[in-house]
């Protein structure tokens, strides 16, 4: 399958290093520095606009199954899908970091088949972090009806030193992996519960939520507060707001902290720097119980974050657009790092996996969790989970079978059109996208 990656960028490199073994992909990129770099990749590169109809027929775009805008330019994209399509182009997909782009793409006037938004995405991905303090990571699958959580087993919590059968799992949630010193362990009921143990849980959102309540020794957390009142930190009041959190916002710039203050009527927004040690004591916004910082500045955000920290904060969450950051966050004190472009760049990658849905990459790629329908033409179909030959290092998480989750047992069988949840090695994943 041919696939076209519009600019080299992070998330354009991410992108084609991810679908270079499986696809004839060409990359174009109009930086002529940044256009040499690509020869430690397996892709055909061109120099030139992604934008323009002769770079783009000489991509292929004619016969291309997808193509995919990823430069920093919503524009840019934009402009580069609709091109791509007219010529032939099955599948168009642009990056946009702007969400207003969005109302206008689904009214259906750009020309674009999918669109994938930075601000939203990284807003809605640190929203999902602040549900409980020792959450790692958290996504929704199957639209809403399964949720995935990655979470740490406190010192103390009340399951340390249980088996995993006699740990009382809600029967609607299912332990897919244990995540253990860089391991990573597909569990089973002999398998006893350690601390600092990370729990990757699918099940309803209900049934996870309550496992995770036992796996933390705190309460939901209700003083939030977020450093930064750009697109993401707007994006992320947003969408904490409806759930009865009120928080408190930083922004540094006067005229934005009013625009903020005007239309985030239920946050409390604070015109000053999240750098400044005395401000952030002066007005106790150490007092909040997770705080996250979501400047434009990898070390605003890092010396925000630590100062918090020192000020008392439980969790702290840092925005990080320099890749090499995001481990050094972590390790000098921040808890959480999230890297937009990598959370768009797995995005993607999973528009271009057939009938895998959705694909979610986990502890450096070590493992994926895959949301993937189950073909009429499937050999798996009818056959019991407990006699079907799965690969090894395979977990069924989930079923969907419309309406209704199944947390599946060695009794069940799939059927066609059911939507299957897996956490997996990336060897297994590819063996079972082929069976399903």
């Amino acid at each position: 399958m041919r696939v076209i990656v519009i600019g080299a960028g992070e998330v354009g490199w991410s992108t084609a290093q991810a679908l270079q073994a499986d696809h004839d992909v060409v990359l174009i990129e109009k930086n002529p520095e940044r256009f040499e770099s690509l020869q430690h990749l397996d892709v055909l590169a061109l120099c030139g606009n992604g934008a323009s109809l002769k770079t783009l027929k000489e991509a292929g775009a004619e016969t291309a199954e997808i193509a995919i805008a990823c430069t920093d330019i919503d524009e840019v994209n934009i402009v580069a899908c609709a091109a791509a399509k007219q010529l032939g182009t099955k599948l168009t997909i642009a990056r946009v970091q702007d969400a207003e782009y969005l109302q206008t793409w689904k009214r259906g006037y750009l020309g674009v088949d999918e669109m994938v938004c930075s601000e939203l995405i990284t807003a809605q991905a640190i929203a999902r972090l602040m549900g409980l303090r020792e959450i790692r990571a958290s996504e929704e699958f199957a639209d809403g009806k399964i949720l995935m959580t990655e979470t740490i087993i406190e010192e103390n919590a009340p399951i340390v030193g249980l088996k995993l059968k006699d740990a009382a799992i809600p029967p609607q949630c299912n332990v897919a992996s244990i995540l253990r010193q860089g391991q990573v362990i597909i569990p089973r009921g002999e398998d006893i519960l350690q601390p600092n143990d990370r729990l990757v849980l699918i099940g309803t959102p209900v049934a996870v939520g309550e496992f995770n309540r036992r796996l933390s020794l705190h309460p939901v957390a209700q003083e939030i507060l977020i450093v930064g009142g750009g697109r993401i930190g707007f994006r992320l009041a947003q969408l904490l707001q409806p759930q009865g959190v009120h928080p408190k916002i930083i922004e540094i710039n006067e005229e934005r902290s009013r625009w903020l203050a005007e239309n985030l009527p239920q946050s409390i927004v604070f015109h000053g720097d999240g750098t400044d040690l005395d401000f952030l004591e002066q007005e106790g916004l150490g007092k909040a119980e997770i705080a996250a910082s979501v400047m434009g500045i990898d070390e605003k955000n890092l010396l925000c974050g630590l100062l918090l920290k020192r000020l008392g904060v439980a969790k702290v969450i840092a925005r990080v657009e320099d890749p090499d950051f995001v481990t050094i966050f972590e390790r000098v004190g921040i808890d959480i790092a999230v890297h937009p472009r990598r959370l768009i760049a797995d995005e993607i990658i999973s528009f271009t996996r057939g009938r895998v849905e959705k694909a979610l990459f986990l502890e450096e790629n070590r493992a994926e969790v895959l949301e993937i329908e189950v073909s009429p033409k499937s050999p798996l179909l009818g056959v019991k989970l407990a006699q079907a030959q799965l690969p090894a290092g395979l977990l069924v998480g989930a079923i969907v079978r419309g309406e209704r989750v199944i947390i599946p047992r060695g009794s069940d069988a799939l059927r066609p059109k059911d939507r299957v949840i897996l956490f997996s090695t990336p060897e297994a994943a590819r063996e079972i996208e082929r069976l399903l």
